[in-house]
């Protein structure tokens, strides 16, 4: 497990996934604050820093990406929208661990 990570792309998971259920049991919902990744337990709540302009949002791993081309972190359409353009679909980041499961 990582605590502070290299970059890492990211991108953003669709509101066609709204309702289903994620790997930590709870139904997926395009307004919180999660991402589904590999890189990190269930439950791990981290701080994400996109690299080209500096802002931050922190998420809660709650669920497995489908299949990852490339990328590392899928994230809520409202996560990724505090890190960048979500029109772009795609951003870097770090990751820090705030708080581990």
């Amino acid at each position: 497990m990582l605590t502070n990570s290299a970059p890492l792309t990211c991108s953003w998971e669709a509101h066609q996934f709204d309702g289903k259920l994620m790997a930590n049991g709870a139904r997926y919902n395009p307004q919180a604050f999660v991402c589904a990744t590999y890189q990190f337990e269930i439950g791990t709540v981290l701080r994400l820093t996109e690299v080209r302009n500096g802002l931050t949002v922190t998420v809660t791993v709650t669920d497995r990406p489908k299949r990852i081309y490339g990328k590392r972190l899928d994230l809520s359409p409202r996560a990724f929208s505090e890190l960048d353009g979500i029109e772009l679909g795609l951003c870097t980041v770090t990751a820090t661990v705030v708080k581990n499961k």
